[in-house]
Order: C-alpha cells, then sequence, then structure tokens
C-alpha cells in the first residue's frame, strides 16, 4: 500500500501521460509599435489529483456529458456584432463580459460592441482573418441553470484570462427564439487576441482539456458532469456527421467508403486495447491507495474493462449509445 501523497502523484502522472497539458497554441503578431509579443503562461488551471479522481468516477457512473464546441468566429467586427445581436436575443438576453459587468437592451449590446472594437487591439469592421472565437458550453436538460453559468462564468475567467469576452445563458424558458433548445448551454464569444495582441489558435487538444476543466468547474457545483471521450465510454460507433445527417434528410444517397470503414475499424480497436491497458493502470494505482474510496473506484474500473471486452454488453453498449443519439 501506498501513502495518499505517493497515490496522488501517480494520479497525476497517469493523467498526464494520456492528456495533453499542453498551451493552447498562440500565434505571434506584430503588436503596437511593430514589437513582436509571445505568450508563454500556461492558460487555466493545472489537473489535481482528486480531479483526475473525479474524471474517473464521472465514467465508471456514466455521468452526464459536459459539451463544449467551437461553433464558429466573426472575421472582423461585422460578423462578431451579428453574433453578439444572435446570442443575446437582439437584447432579450443579458449579457456579461469578462469583468462580470452586464448588459441588457439592444443599445448596451451595442455599446459592448464598440468596446470590442475600440478596446485593447482595435478590429477593423471586415476582416480576412478570424477576430473572435464562438464557443457553446453546454449540459444535458434539467441541469441547475444558475450553477450552470456559474461553472461558465469560472472557466472563462480561467481560460481566457486577458482577453475580452462575451457570455449569454440559453435555457428552454428564457430563450424568446422560435424552436429554444431544450439543453441549457452557454455562448461565450472570445476575442481572438488578448490585451497584449497575441491570437488564440485552439486545436482538438485544447478542445478535449476545455472540456475537462468545464467539466471539473460544474462538479465543483454539485452538478454531476463528465468529459469523457467516445473511446473512454467504449463506444466505437461514431455519430453522423452533420452533412450526412442532411444529405440522408434530403433524401440523397450516401455511400460509405468501404476500405475506409475497415482500417476505421482496425484503428478503433487498436484505441480500445490502449485505453483497456490505461485503464488496467489506473485501477492499480487506486487499488495501492490507503484511501477505501480509491479502492473501490479501482474495483470499478476493473468491472468497466470487463464490460468493455465482453460482446453481449459491447452489443448492449451500442444500443444505447445509437438510442441516445
Amino acid at each position: 500500500m501506498t501513502t495518499l501523497a505517493q497515490t496522488d502523484a501517480e494520479l497525476l502522472r497517469w493523467h498526464e501521460q494520456g492528456f495533453n497539458e499542453r498551451l493552447v497554441r498562440k500565434v505571434m503578431v506584430r503588436g503596437i509599435g511593430g514589437i513582436t509579443l509571445r505568450k508563454a503562461s500556461r492558460s487555466g488551471m493545472r489537473m489535481t489529483a482528486d480531479g483526475v479522481r473525479g474524471h474517473l468516477q464521472a465514467i465508471v457512473q456514466r455521468k452526464p456529458q459536459a459539451m463544449v464546441r467551437i461553433s464558429g468566429g466573426g472575421k472582423g467586427m461585422r460578423h462578431i456584432r451579428a453574433h453578439l445581436d444572435y446570442i443575446s436575443r437582439n437584447g432579450q438576453l443579458e449579457v456579461e463580459d469578462q469583468n462580470g459587468e452586464r448588459f441588457n437592451g439592444r443599445g448596451d449590446v451595442a455599446e459592448l460592441a464598440l468596446a470590442w472594437q475600440h478596446g485593447g487591439i482595435p478590429i477593423a469592421e471586415v476582416s480576412a482573418r478570424r477576430e473572435a472565437f464562438n464557443i457553446i458550453l453546454s449540459m444535458p436538460v434539467g441541469t441547475n441553470a444558475e450553477a450552470l453559468r456559474q461553472a461558465a462564468r469560472a472557466f472563462a475567467q480561467a481560460e481566457f484570462g486577458g482577453h475580452q469576452y462575451a457570455m449569454v445563458l440559453h435555457t428552454q424558458d428564457s430563450d424568446p427564439g422560435r424552436e429554444p433548445s431544450p439543453n441549457p448551454h452557454v455562448h461565450l464569444c472570445v476575442k481572438a487576441r488578448d490585451d497584449d495582441g497575441v491570437r488564440l489558435n485552439p486545436r482538438k487538444d485544447d478542445l478535449r482539456r476545455w472540456r475537462a476543466r468545464f467539466a471539473q468547474r460544474l462538479r465543483e457545483r454539485g452538478i454531476d458532469a463528465a468529459a469523457s471521450s467516445r473511446l473512454e465510454r467504449f463506444q466505437s460507433e461514431r455519430g453522423q456527421k452533420q452533412g450526412v445527417r442532411h444529405k440522408l434528410l434530403r433524401g440523397e444517397p450516401f455511400r460509405a467508403r468501404g476500405a475506409d470503414d475497415v482500417r476505421r475499424a482496425e484503428r478503433a480497436k487498436q484505441k480500445e486495447t490502449a485505453m483497456l491497458v490505461r485503464f488496467a493502470s489506473a485501477a492499480g494505482v487506486l487499488a495501492r491507495s490507503p484511501i477505501a474510496t480509491d479502492r473501490r473506484l479501482a474495483l470499478e474500473l476493473v468491472d468497466v474493462c470487463r464490460r468493455a471486452r465482453s460482446p453481449a454488453l459491447r452489443q448492449n453498449r451500442e444500443i444505447g449509445a445509437r438510442r441516445e443519439r
């Protein structure tokens, strides 16, 4: 049996081996006066050992999945202004900025847009480059909306310090749109360049890390939330891409490429085997812990691995995943 400090250290090493804790990629740009600026500090908060435990518990207990996605971004202030109008429903929904200031009504939203255009690093009315990232943070039906807002606020403060941003909460009851989503979600619009003129350039690994951090913020506020990948849930089937789904809805034929499907299936099997080894490693760390709840979590991870190896249980899991979609 190891000490608690040793267990914590091993859990963090286990986490870092599988999750890229790198910086959000920044692009050097010419700042005021032509000086080249760089950003060297790490974005956001580091994962803790308890955070790793929470992530594993969320997987074994099949907690609701926290979602983070980039829905687009404005090229120039004209696009950004239109997006601010859209997410605020033309001023009908309250907008909150990085300083906690609230904006209500079309006039307030217009003032916010002016602050974006002329504050910090100015934004041209029309630009060839993306000047903002539109991010959506969402949870399933039934999630406490105020706790979701607080989690989104904490996430944005940690991840986008030095950037101007605006966030708006949408719920089915508060959204005056024609077809409001039943899933509560927060629209987060982040100015691409920070106060130093350094530009955000997020990649897939950053989205995965953002999702884990957002789920952790939710759990801190009493919301059951997971940020596990499809691989960690051993769901080998992919959801349909939007373009494919729209084609099928229009009645247009769609033919998958057989050879590509075979190669994809082989890669999926290899990845699942690697994930089984990885979970077994985490179970070994937790089994040596002096804490009873850690040892119980180790047994639950072993059970997850056993279920993943069972053909019958695998089939039931895939059927369940299709029904959820």
